[in-house]
């Protein structure tokens, strides 16, 4: 488990410094462990999106796509990289690469796909790459993060991560099959209500939407079908969702190196 003590040092200005512990017995991986430690901390949370959070998630997807050009398809990798400098995102590279991959193994899959929190659209994109032509619904309020409850981080106020509809239906212009939903999710789900759905994926950071996330997939996943999300191990209100709902269920919530976790339904 990751300690993280945060704090300027004045004699040194305009630097972030994390101090990352582990609890005993836990290895120490130095320079991931450390870049891990300072995303997830309460500090840069609390710039939603800022600077600062970028700069660190950046650097993190310097070191990730360093690694997955030691081994992985080059083609994946450039469309990572393009895609990190085509669009501002809070998604490292290893959990785009996941993104990717999950939904290229779905593309011949009956159901459709979907998106909640789509921001501007990176994740989306690499969604797009990979799906070929089964349908993907994006759902997005496109005007930020609706309000947060009692539950989740006190970092997140209304209107952060906002991104106009104009803006990433321009980015993705050109795929096809792909279903714009704007405004306040599950209410805009209404018209894929009988729709049968193969990949999922949630980045909606909140407790109460990512609660509604799994309330309304869950029954319409197909068996086999795959509901990752962003954040479980770094937001407490993602992480409480996920713990609950899953409580009384036989799918057991499989949670990733990154700060991701999948379900796949039975």
């Amino acid at each position: 488990m990751l300690r993280v003590f945060r704090g300027f040092v004045p004699s040194r200005p305009h630097r972030i410094h994390a101090v990352v512990s582990l609890a005993p017995g836990r290895p120490d991986f130095g320079p991931t462990t450390r870049i891990m430690g300072i995303l997830g901390s309460r500090f840069l949370q609390n710039l939603g999106g800022g600077p600062l959070e970028r700069l660190g998630i950046n650097a993190l997807s310097r070191l990730q796509l360093a690694i997955l050009g030691m081994h992985k398809d080059p083609d994946d990798v450039r469309l990572i990289r393009r895609v990190r400098r085509e669009r501002q995102s809070l998604v490292t590279a290893f959990e785009s690469f996941l993104i990717h991959a999950l939904a290229r193994a779905h593309r011949d899959v009956p159901g459709a796909m979907a998106e909640v929190g789509v921001f501007r659209g990176g994740s989306a994109k690499l969604i797009c790459e990979a799906k070929g032509t089964t349908p993907l619904h994006l759902f997005d309020t496109f005007a930020g993060l609706p309000a947060a409850s009692a539950c989740d981080e006190p970092a997140y106020v209304p209107g952060q991560y906002a991104c106009s509809l104009e803006s990433v239906a321009a980015y993705l212009a050109g795929y096809p099959a792909v279903h714009f939903h704007p405004g306040h999710f599950p209410a805009t789900a209404t018209t894929v209500a009988d729709l049968r759905f193969s990949f999922v994926h949630c980045d909606v950071d909140l407790y109460e939407s990512t609660t509604s996330c799994l309330e309304f997939f869950y029954p319409r996943m197909i068996s086999g079908g795959v509901l990752l999300s962003h954040d479980y191990s770094v937001l407490a209100g993602v992480r409480q969702a996920f713990g609950e709902f899953f409580a009384d269920r036989p799918e057991g919530v499989i949670e990733l190196p990154t700060t991701q976790c999948l379900v796949i339904k039975q």
